[in-house]
């Protein structure tokens, strides 16, 4: 490999030397999208108050700028990259940084599963600690990536992503209003989620053709817990496919007319709201009457 000799790691510059070094481009199949701007990315590690005690997961590595800098105030990272090319890059980099474990895998398994891998390792190293997430998400897996991760087994305290905004609006959006769907639903009942702040594409390399947002949640459950999470995750996605249809008519078609009739009597709710009117609580309390009822 090339001598890279770009003096400050973090610039666009270094970027594009080592992927050039390396025999490297972006892949947008991936979406590689890289963050190149050196203010934003030095500031995500104390953005995300990593410390000493921490294990972080990073989805991600790229070629280890951000590995590297979290590394420098966590008590450990553990690092999923699934191109080939970078990880032999971070490897070559990161290698003898010792509270760094890099795992060449996506994070997905599977549309609703964690990779093994990445549990086993994750798991082995935090104990019984929680883990945080940090990571500038590949686009293309962001919303799969915050649900799967939300309802993970390894418990994660907050999670710090960089997301294309639309897909963070929907993430903090309050009912009422068009962007409020399931990932609405799902992040409000498993975290409490804040934008603290936005970048243009230019921020990164090469520019997306959407405008990026920096998304904190701090997991959490709600006080009002649903009794049977597949029935609520089932209950919430037939609503919102249905999204148009009134609630009554939403639950005829996931249960049928008599069910339907059934939990709207039981939970005191109006079969005339919609799906995108209703709250978090509102969900769990229609899960709950209809556990009850199936």
């Amino acid at each position: 490999m090339k001598e890279v000799k770009s003096p400050n790691l973090l610039t666009a510059g270094y970027l594009k030397n080592v992927l050039e070094a390396g025999g490297l481009s972006p892949n947008r199949m991936l979406g590689q999208n890289f963050l190149v701007c050196p203010k934003t990315l030095s500031a995500i590690p104390a953005a995300a108050a990593v410390g000493t005690g921490d294990v972080v997961l990073e989805v991600g590595t790229g070629i280890g700028r951000l590995t590297a800098l979290l590394a420098e105030r966590a008590g450990h990272v553990v690092s999923a990259e699934i191109d080939a090319g970078l990880f032999r890059i971070a490897s070559e980099r990161l290698g003898a940084v010792r509270n760094v474990t890099l795992l060449h895998t996506d994070l997905l398994e599977s549309k609703h599963r964690i990779a093994s891998r990445v549990t086993d390792c994750v798991s082995g190293i935090s104990g019984s600690r929680t883990v945080k997430v940090v990571a500038n998400l590949p686009y293309r897996i962001s919303s799969p990536a915050i649900i799967n991760l939300l309802e993970w087994g390894v418990p994660v305290s907050t999670m710090h992503v960089m997301l294309q905004a639309e897909v963070a609006e929907r993430l903090t959006a309050l009912p009422g209003g068009s962007d409020y769907g399931p990932l609405s639903v799902f992040a409000g009942y498993m975290s409490e989620t804040q934008i603290l702040f936005r970048l243009p594409p230019s921020a990164f390399w090469p520019p997306p053709e959407v405008s990026s947002a920096f998304v904190r949640l701090r997991c959490r459950r709600l006080e009002a817990e649903t009794d049977d999470y597949s029935l609520f995750s089932r209950l919430v996605n037939i609503l919102f496919q249905n999204r148009r249809k009134t609630l009554r008519k939403g639950l005829k078609i996931g249960w049928g007319a008599e069910k339907a009739a059934l939990v709207l009597e039981r939970s005191g709710m109006s079969g005339r709201l919609r799906p995108q009117q209703l709250a978090v609580s509102d969900f769990v309390l229609l899960s709950n009457v209809l556990a009850g009822i199936v």
